[in-house]
């Protein structure tokens, strides 16, 4: 399955300050990627662990009253019941949020770059294309960024132009 994310409608975050677009739901878990427009705070979320990928430019978030530089493409995670709050934000932009419920499983993201032919295990459930050019393996249309590809549980092969991605490790019992 593939899904443009910049096709999807914004749906408000659970607290109500800000938005999401909700790329993937799936039993224990969701893929989203947030628009950041103004500093605020994060929903609560317990019984969930989250991953936090800001796809462009650099702000500062507090995790429990600790400032935490955010830089794009480098994971943050911290679990939902945490005190989360954009405090620091010089630019509109957006982040790739995982969030797994704990006791559905556990969850990482991994971002790496590649140039060719990649495929992937089944552990790795979606792939986000946040730069440079993929494709499907036969497909004459490439696919734009930001693009999820979600895998399931089939092994999952994309042939990659000098491409970032954003690899969602997903242990699900």
């Amino acid at each position: 399955m593939v899904v443009d994310a910049t096709t999807l409608p914004p749906r408000p975050w659970h607290n109500g300050a800000g938005t999401t677009r909700q790329v993937w739901t799936a039993p224990g878990w969701r893929l989203s990627i947030a628009d950041l427009t103004t500093p605020g705070p994060f929903s609560d979320l317990p019984g969930v662990d989250r991953v936090h990928v800001p796809l462009g430019g650099a702000y500062t978030l507090a995790v429990d009253g600790r400032p935490v530089a955010a830089r794009a493409l480098e994971p943050i995670a911290f679990p939902g019941e945490a005190a989360v709050s954009l405090d620091d934000l010089p630019a509109p932009t957006r982040a790739l949020n995982l969030m797994v419920w704990r006791d559905h499983g556990r969850g990482e993201v991994r971002v790496t770059r590649h140039d060719g032919a990649v495929t992937w295990p089944s552990a790795v459930r979606a792939v986000v294309l946040v730069a440079g050019g993929a494709s499907l393996p036969g497909a004459t249309d490439p696919l734009p960024a930001p693009t999820a590809v979600v895998a399931g549980e089939a092994p999952l092969t994309l042939d990659l132009h000098d491409a970032t991605v954003a690899e969602i490790h997903l242990r699900i019992h």
